[in-house]
């Protein structure tokens, strides 16, 4: 499975600035990328259609989640409840659970295992006439880049549909 079902959230380090990510192309303005979201506005299931993970101390190292047979689903309930659910063909999902909440220009999420850490992620929420977009990022995660057995940080890279 190259490691990725044992991506797991832990205790935040630092969190992506998110001029930093207004300045990768495209991205225009930081004033336009950021809008903020309510519960009402994310409430519902979505669907990756991105899912990355990258060494931030090597940027050629990743892992596409999406490319490698995974998927991934969030939900967020209106009330502050969030599950997210990774499949991958023949393992069993990899469900977890907490609460949520929106906070400036971060998504803060608390699983429910303990230790109950706080998960940070910056978001860029997007609406059109047929669908909604949420570009997530964080640096909260880990991955076995090289296979030896060995997490080592990693970058979320996701964008969900609804």
């Amino acid at each position: 499975m190259s490691g990725f079902a044992t991506c797991r959230f832990k205790r935040l380090v630092a969190v992506i600035p998110l001029a930093a990510v207004a300045l990768l192309p495209g991205c225009g303005d930081i004033s336009e990328f950021i809008k903020p979201i309510t519960p009402a506005e994310i409430s519902g299931e979505w669907r990756a259609t991105d899912f990355v993970v990258t060494n931030p101390s090597d940027p050629t190292q990743s892992f596409d989640a999406l490319a490698e047979g995974f998927s991934l689903f969030l939900r967020f309930s209106i009330d502050g409840d969030f599950q997210s659910i990774i499949q991958y063909p023949g393992v069993p999902d990899a469900v977890d659970t907490g609460t949520y909440e929106i906070v400036d220009d971060f998504i803060l999420v608390v699983p429910d295992v303990p230790p109950p850490d706080t998960v940070h992620f910056a978001y860029e929420f997007q609406t059109s006439k047929t669908a909604f977009s949420l570009t997530l990022l964080s640096d909260d995660w880990t991955f076995d880049f090289d296979g030896d057995g060995t997490e080592e940080p990693a970058l979320l890279f996701t964008i969900v549909i609804r």
